[in-house]
């Protein structure tokens, strides 16, 4: 009975673990960020069972289902005493690696497209600036309306520039936050693994012992 609850933990794992956020900004992440749509096509999984997983999953919080597929994770690594301590440390660091790969990927592409937004609405907004400028000059006005007119047209150019450094400021602060939270949270998890891997450790040495 142990061992059917440890494999269908396991296989929620399986199907939940590939799962990332990024929907930002808005915005990552997700960073880091870690909820979003999954990135296995369903077909690749038995649909029905999907189905009744996901069900049951709903009924848990978020925080404690990650909690739960990342033991199952290292509850099937370290099944059985099949891998020696330093392959799972070996799994674990890959795994990491490509988490941290996948993290970065995504606030690249989320700072990239806010990048472009932000000049496609800087442009647009001269190119109206020039327009709006191009038709006044096209009647003819006192040279003290001119002026005021002038005025403030630069007047809202700044306010305009003003505001985007604002937004700007607030989208990066937003990126150092989830760096931060991801890398909180990398060490949390090491911290975790650590302690898993030395009980683990000590087992495997025991049971190698007896061989």
């Amino acid at each position: 009975m142990f061992h059917t609850i440890r494999s269908l933990a396991v296989v929620i794992f399986m199907l939940t673990s590939c799962q990332i956020k990024t929907n930002r900004p808005e915005a990552p992440v997700p960073i880091i960020n870690n909820q979003g749509s999954t990135l296995v096509d369903p077909k690749y999984s038995v649909s029905q069972d999907r189905s009744e997983f996901d069900q049951l999953r709903e009924s848990i919080p978020k925080d404690k289902r990650k909690i739960n597929d990342e033991k199952a994770l290292l509850a099937d690594w370290m099944n059985g005493y099949r891998l020696s301590p330093s392959d799972i440390r070996e799994k674990f660091d890959n795994l990491n690696r490509k988490k941290r790969e996948t993290f970065s990927d995504d606030l690249y592409k989320i700072r990239d497209q806010y990048t472009k937004t932000e000049k496609k609405n800087r442009d647009e907004y001269l190119k109206n600036l020039a327009e709006e400028r191009s038709d006044y000059l096209s009647h003819k006005e006192s040279a003290e309306a001119r002026s005021e007119f002038f005025n403030e047209l630069e007047a809202k150019r700044k306010n305009f520039f003003a505001e985007q450094r604002e937004k700007r400021d607030e989208f990066e602060e937003e990126i150092r936050d989830q760096r931060k939270n991801f890398e909180d949270y990398l060490k949390e998890r090491n911290l975790n693994f650590n302690s898993e891997l030395k009980i683990y450790n000590q087992r495997w040495s025991e049971q190698n012992k007896n061989q």
